[in-house]
């Protein structure tokens, strides 16, 4: 089992799908399924349920998930730690909107702060309008956020891509409706959204109104995190979009993605800082050249 095969795993383990996951990781699809059958048989158990839609983890599947964040998350900051100066001490203020703070947010903490012990972070999730003003002000020394900014004095540049899928609660009046989901049907049911502001909600927006489709006429309830809308939906309360990130570790058992005929949305999300107090702010400077030393190795999500 090698480096290689973890990263093919959390990628599965991410998408849900072989396709999707061989084109993460530069392999075929038939070599990324024999290579998680080869793991398998190692292992000795059965890592991924395959004859479901979307594919799922086995609860063993959940514990070497962990196991392999855990490795991968060790190697890497191992690698940074050899890269980087350890000279810098401080406080770095990070705001972030719910998207990016599922995986990608922690993940690059865990190795940043792994390559400078004398860092202390402050971290707190908001939703992306929040985020860009907190940055601004000065309230923050980065953000991330799942919108490009629109403030004049903030820049802004994608670091990793992220798809909002739809999460249906496994209710009658969704169990009803046929496969795949059309929005002239799906518009008038109930449904979960996160307030303005939200990002996700700014995207779905945006994508209705250029197909010209009707808006959503059934809101139920609006909630201030993504958290919430799953929560919401896994209680039957209405169908919720949310980022694929979210439902990375979230085991559904009341719900399920499912797609929407015609309705494709992904996105990238984007790290943002001021662009006149990048110079004032030693750690803002480094953890932006940590970010671009990620990118740089494709050490996005």
């Amino acid at each position: 089992m090698t480096f290689e095969d973890l990263e093919l795993f959390r990628a599965l383990a991410e998408r849900l799908s072989f396709t999707e996951a061989a084109k993460v990781v530069a392999m075929s699809q038939p070599t990324a399924s024999r290579r998680i059958r080869a793991m398998e048989d190692e292992l000795g158990a059965r890592l991924i349920v395959r004859d479901s839609y979307p594919l799922s983890l086995t609860p063993f599947g959940y514990l070497f998930l962990n196991f392999a964040d855990e490795v991968l998350q060790k190697y890497r900051a191992l690698v940074l730690t050899a890269d980087q100066n350890h000279s810098i001490i401080g406080t770095l203020t990070i705001a972030t909107s719910s998207s990016p703070a599922a995986r990608l947010v922690s993940q690059w903490m865990a190795e940043f702060l792994s390559a400078h012990p004398g860092v202390h972070v402050r971290l707190s999730e908001m939703h992306s309008a929040a985020v860009q003003e907190q940055v601004a002000q000065g309230e923050a020394d980065i953000g991330f956020m799942g919108v490009p900014p629109t403030h004049p004095d903030l820049i802004g540049f994608p670091i990793a891509d992220d798809e909002i899928v739809l999460l249906v609660p496994k209710t009658s009046v969704f169990q009803a409706l046929k496969r795949p989901l059309s929005w002239s049907e799906l518009c008038q049911a109930p449904f979960v959204m996160r307030r303005l502001g939200s990002g996700t909600r700014q995207v779905v927006e945006a994508a209705l109104t250029e197909r010209n489709w009707p808006p959503l006429t059934h809101i139920v309830l609006e909630v201030d995190t993504a958290a919430a809308v799953i929560d919401a939906v896994e209680t039957g309360l209405g169908a919720g979009f949310v980022s694929r990130e979210l439902l990375f570790r979230r085991e559904l058992r009341r719900s399920s993605p499912c797609p929407v005929q015609d309705l494709s949305l992904a996105r990238p999300l984007f790290l943002v800082y001021h662009v006149d107090r990048l110079e004032k702010e030693p750690l803002a400077y480094q953890f932006l050249r940590y970010a671009q030393w990620k990118l740089e190795r494709g050490g996005a999500i």
